[in-house]
């Protein structure tokens, strides 16, 4: 069963449609209706990662992967949902809600069953392989809305938690919470070096004095 939108059906976006030239902002189709699992978010808030910089710059690049909307940290309000959707700790999710979401993975292919890690996933979206002139269209940041698929990690927020913090941990975070459970004799106590100021830094560096 699928829930028809009543919302905007169309929302401009930033648009990469060649490497290292501007971005061209564009007005994009959005679902017809939204699947189970799905929901359609209004952007509030969108940060830049190191490798949208790279994906823009073009040393970062796939076979076909353009047009592209570039940007996978965001946060946003939920404007319609699907049937059924819910957060990544099993929470329903509503209208009206705040959610910070990762790129989805099918967790059937290689690079997930086999490998485990996610960035090796063949159908991986949200600024990476998602291009923007077929459905769902409009599934990345940097954009008025965003169609969030079925199996993209959803995340309800709290309101103490500001936009700009929940964007960037989409990936910052993330990567550095996997970087410390793979490092290795990283416990409770220990002392680590981080090095570098940057967004991976400085989430590094919270992290660490948890």
């Amino acid at each position: 069963m699928t829930i028809p939108l009543t919302v905007p059906r169309t929302t401009r976006a930033a648009v990469l449609t060649a490497h290292g030239e501007p971005l061209a902002l564009q007005t994009l189709p959005l679902p017809e209706a939204i699947e189970p699992g799905a929901a359609l978010v209004r952007i509030s808030c969108a940060t830049l990662c190191g490798t949208d910089i790279e994906i823009w710059s073009g040393a970062m690049t796939f076979p076909g992967m353009l047009p592209l909307v570039l940007g996978h940290e965001m946060v946003g309000e939920v404007v319609a949902v699907g049937e059924g959707t819910r957060d990544a700790l099993g929470r329903p999710i509503a209208v009206g809600d705040r959610i910070g979401w990762s790129e989805a993975t099918c967790g059937e292919c290689f690079g997930c069953t086999v490998l485990r890690e996610p960035v090796h996933c063949l159908r991986r979206g949200y600024g990476f392989l998602q291009r923007s002139d077929v459905p769902p269209y409009a599934t990345a940041g940097l954009a008025d809305h965003a169609y969030v698929v079925p199996g993209a990690a959803k995340l309800l927020l709290p309101p103490e938690v500001k936009d700009t913090w929940a964007s960037m941990a989409g990936c910052a975070a993330k990567t550095v919470l996997r970087a410390f459970s793979r490092a290795g004799g990283v416990r409770p106590g220990s002392r680590v070096v981080v090095q570098g100021s940057g967004a991976l830094g400085i989430f590094a560096t919270a992290v660490a004095h948890l």
